[in-house]
């Protein structure tokens, strides 16, 4: 069964960056466990609190998925939300 768990916290990410400029995330450290980020799905802008956020969702090799969020003018990670197969995290 998987879980969508309101998450709100900040994430070291790892990430590859395009000579295009665009940044995509390989792996992140969550709750001292590093996720490795097996497939980069939906990518989207949002505005919250005044900041313009780069969103995206992410699927990694556990079979979880995850919305991250990064404040380019902070250079600032955070996991938004997460689908969890199970809630061992």
């Amino acid at each position: 069964m998987i879980n969508e768990v309101l998450v709100n916290e900040p994430i070291d990410v790892l990430v590859r960056v395009f000579p295009d400029g665009s940044v995509q995330p390989t792996s992140f450290l969550w709750r001292n466990k590093t996720r490795y980020v097996s497939d980069v799905g939906r990518q989207w802008e949002e505005r919250v609190g005044g900041k313009s956020l780069r969103c995206y969702l992410l699927k990694t090799v556990e079979e979880n998925s995850y919305e991250v969020r990064w404040d380019p003018a902070a250079d600032a990670w955070s996991i938004h939300r997460a689908w969890l197969r199970d809630l061992v995290v």
